[in-house]
């Protein structure tokens, strides 16, 4: 009876067999934190630096299957973090971010550039690209962003360029030069006039990076049934035996 009652419980064991893992999309944001990204005054109560630095951090928490790394520039480029799928030290990361970080004053976009194109240049991922969020002209730093653009497209590299804010101002703007790297990257070029633009920007990229997702993990179960009815069948057996010649007992 005991040997019945676990076979009718299903006993067995569960195997999870994981499937192999598509590979995401590689992401660097290069993000601007020149003086101008935060003296502007067209995306009040906030400056530009402050809505770009939101709106990364929500589009980060959407790309869960993908690695992001952190590339910041002013007069100069600085790695802020590697591709990494550590969602809370990239969302603190961008959180502490602020135009002190770098001391170098301009605007190096080549520089940044060819930076996050470095870190990009071993990845295995199926697709590879840099936002870069930028609200002026290359006006300093070691490299051009025509030769660095040649780079990122010579790996297979996309660069979508985000010019964040209006074009009238105190300060100098070239998209033209944007809309080109973007274009000659098969990348996308955009302008954000707005903090609601730029977060439909964002969700555009979003939109258009996409992968295959991951397929579930296969379950197998391997049932022990079997084993359990065996030994209710010998039970009734020996009791069967037991029964045709009982045991006398000896006195």
């Amino acid at each position: 009876m005991i040997s019945l009652v676990f076979a009718s419980a299903g006993p067995g064991a569960k195997y999870n067999l994981m499937p192999d893992n598509t590979k995401g999309v590689d992401i660097m944001i290069a993000l601007d934190i020149s003086g101008s990204m935060v003296n502007s005054y067209d995306f009040l109560p906030k400056n530009r630096l402050s809505v770009s630095k939101d709106l990364l951090r929500a589009f980060i928490q959407k790309r869960i299957y993908d690695r992001i790394g952190i590339v910041v520039f002013a007069g100069a480029a600085y790695l802020q973090s590697p591709l990494s799928s550590d969602r809370t030290a990239l969302d603190e990361l961008i959180e502490d971010t602020s135009n002190e970080d770098i001391e170098e004053q301009g605007t190096a976009i080549g520089d940044a550039l060819v930076l996050s194109t470095y870190r990009l240049k071993n990845s295995e991922a199926k697709s590879k690209l840099i936002i870069l969020l930028t609200d002026g002209v290359s006006n300093t730093g070691k490299l051009d962003p025509e030769t660095a653009a040649y780079t990122s497209k010579s790996l297979g590299i996309k660069v979508y360029c985000i010019g964040i804010g209006k074009e009238e101002g105190q300060y100098e703007v070239n998209y033209e030069s944007l809309q080109k790297i973007s274009s000659d990257t098969s990348g996308k070029f955009f302008r954000a006039e707005s903090p609601e633009v730029l977060g439909e920007v964002l969700n555009e990229i979003d939109r258009l990076e996409v992968v295959e997702l991951p397929s579930k993990p296969l379950e197998i179960q391997e049932t022990k049934f079997p084993s359990f009815v065996f030994f209710v069948f010998v039970f009734l057996f020996l009791n069967l035996i037991l029964k045709i010649y009982p045991l006398k007992e000896k006195l």
